[in-house]
Order: structure tokens, then C-alpha cells, then sequence
């Protein structure tokens, strides 16, 4: 029984220092797509959420390291708890999935964008070239205005840019980009909730045991 109690908390120790990387690894996309999105967009400010819930997963797993470590009950019950607000969390997440309400948020950003480029051209410059698109619906939102079609919706390379512009409207890029992300983050919620019930049941059973062990010596 004492040979498959140690083992049981390596397998503890093990699965928590995996779940560390895990959690580095979501605060490193967090900021990879902060970054990625454009800044006052749904996405960028759901990236802050990402980044609390990749640093509970971190807690978590420090939680879980010391408690099978010293073998106790207490902390890897504290563990537990922590994981089913975490997984209660994911399922809060999951409830409010919506992809025409991600869709319609885009749409009201994108529309807001171009609005302000008519007021002050250059708004629309940062989207332009990070989703490689052109005016709203197309590049003929400019000139049907009698505007000139900005640098920005041209490809460049090597200081050169393209002779036409991109042919797509950012409306339809920035959506496509959006919807992609939204749907990976989906199935990435429903991966980290069976990872962390596995966590649990690792956690209980090894309470099980410890609790097995003060039993014996009590007795």
C-alpha cells in the first residue's frame, strides 16, 4: 500500500508539473493574441480572462505540487476546490457560446473602425495590413468616396507594394479571423475541463489513500 501511495503522488506531482507548462503555455497564447487583435475589440478584451484563467491553472498546479509532496489532505483539498471553480468557469464559458453574438460584435467593431477612418483617415491602417484587406466591404469604399486608397491596403515587400489592392473587404477578413479563434478557444474549454476532472479524481484517490494511512496508524 505504501509503494502505490508514493506512486500515486509522483503521479500527482507529475500531472501538475505538466499542468504548468500547460498554464505557460496559455499565458504565452494569451499575449500572442492580445497582441493579434486589434486593440477595443471583443477578442482583445477576452484575452484578459484567458490570461486569469491560464494564471488559476498555474496556481492550481503549484496547489497540487506541494499537496501531494507533503502528503496533505488539506491542501490537495484546497487543490480540488480550485479546480471545480475552474471547471465551473469553463462551463459559465461555454453556456454563454454564441457565434452570431461573436459575429455581431466583430461586425459593430469593424463598422466602428471605419467610421472613424472617415473622420480621420489612417484608422483603419493597423487592420488593413494585419488582415491584409481594403475598406469595408472592398477597396472601392474609398474611391466611390473620392478618397484615395491608402498604403495600407496594398501588400508590401521589400519597401515595394502592390500595383492592385487586396480584394477583400476587412469586414469579411477580421470576421473569418475572429470566428477561427472563437471556435479553437471552444474546444480548448472543453479539453482543459476533462484535464482538470482527470485532476480530480487523481486527487481524491490519493486523499483516499492518505486518509487510509492515518486510519492504520490511529489504529
Amino acid at each position: 500500500m505504501t509503494a502505490a501511495r508514493v506512486c500515486l503522488q509522483w503521479t500527482v506531482v507529475v500531472f501538475n508539473v505538466l499542468t504548468l507548462i500547460i498554464g505557460g503555455l496559455a499565458v504565452a497564447a494569451a499575449v500572442y493574441e492580445y497582441l493579434y487583435f486589434s486593440e477595443g475589440s471583443v477578442g482583445h478584451i477576452d484575452k484578459w480572462l484567458q490570461l486569469g484563467v491560464a494564471g488559476a491553472l498555474i496556481l492550481s498546479a503549484l496547489i497540487g505540487c506541494t499537496g501531494a509532496s507533503v502528503a496533505s489532505i488539506k491542501v490537495l483539498v484546497l487543490y480540488i476546490i480550485l479546480l471545480l471553480v475552474m471547471i465551473c468557469a469553463h462551463i459559465w464559458k461555454l453556456a454563454h457560446y454564441s457565434e452570431s453574438k461573436q459575429l455581431a460584435a466583430t461586425e459593430v467593431y469593424v463598422i466602428a473602425t471605419w467610421m472613424q477612418e472617415l473622420e480621420r483617415p489612417g484608422a483603419m491602417n493597423q487592420m488593413q495590413q494585419e488582415y491584409e484587406c481594403c475598406g469595408d466591404k472592398r477597396f472601392t469604399d474609398y474611391t466611390s468616396l473620392g478618397l484615395k486608397v491608402p498604403k495600407s491596403c496594398f501588400h508590401t515587400e521589400d519597401g515595394l507594394h502592390a500595383l492592385y489592392p487586396y480584394t477583400e473587404g476587412c469586414m469579411v477578413a477580421v470576421k473569418r479571423v475572429y470566428l477561427q479563434i472563437y471556435r479553437y478557444e471552444k474546444w480548448v474549454h472543453c479539453g482543459l475541463m476533462a484535464y482538470e476532472i482527470l485532476g480530480i479524481v487523481l486527487a481524491i484517490t490519493l486523499c483516499c489513500q492518505l486518509t487510509n494511512k492515518t486510519r492504520r496508524y490511529n489504529y
